[in-house]
């Protein structure tokens, strides 16, 4: 029977590919549309750093949680995180960004591996989330990207 880290593991390197496939197949003028309006105004480019970003950030939540610390801090403000980070990569080729988000994704399976499932019963508190189990969180990392590929797919007329 495979385990919950292992399912997990699995879903982590499907989406990976997932999300490098979509990417490889967009011209530089999808990936210049602008896919959400509102501030920050995000092109479909943005939303592979916002990945980036986003994901190291839950590597810092998931190692505080498997220390026995509480998680995110209370009042964390993930919009405004969500609006200053992505930028700070806005210089970056799409390549760079692969090669910077196949990196960040492979420390996140690697914090995985080195888990027990019982580890994932550890609970704290996620920005977002608030209060929950790490497994509900690391399984976050794939379900929030999977969300963002289906607006883009949606942007841009994209079959699944």
């Amino acid at each position: 029977m495979e385990s919950r880290r292992d399912g997990i593991i699995a879903e982590l390197k499907t989406n990976e590919e997932e999300i490098i496939t979509l990417f490889k197949d967009l011209d530089s003028e999808q990936l210049g549309i602008i896919i959400y309006p509102e501030d920050p105004g995000w092109t479909v480019q943005q939303v592979m750093a916002h990945f980036i970003t986003i994901e190291r950030s839950m590597q810092w939540l998931f190692k505080d949680i498997l220390a026995g610390g509480p998680g995110s801090p209370e009042g964390f403000d993930f919009e405004r995180f969500n609006r200053t980070q992505p930028r700070k990569l806005d210089g970056l080729s799409l390549d760079e960004l692969f090669e910077n988000f196949r990196s960040v994704r492979q420390d996140t399976i690697a914090l995985v591996v080195g888990m027990e499932d019982t580890d994932l019963d550890r609970e704290g508190r996620h920005a977002f989330h608030g209060h929950g189990k790490l497994e509900r969180f690391i399984v976050w990392a794939y379900e929030h990207a999977r969300l963002h590929l289906d607006d883009i797919r949606q942007m841009l007329n994209l079959s699944n």
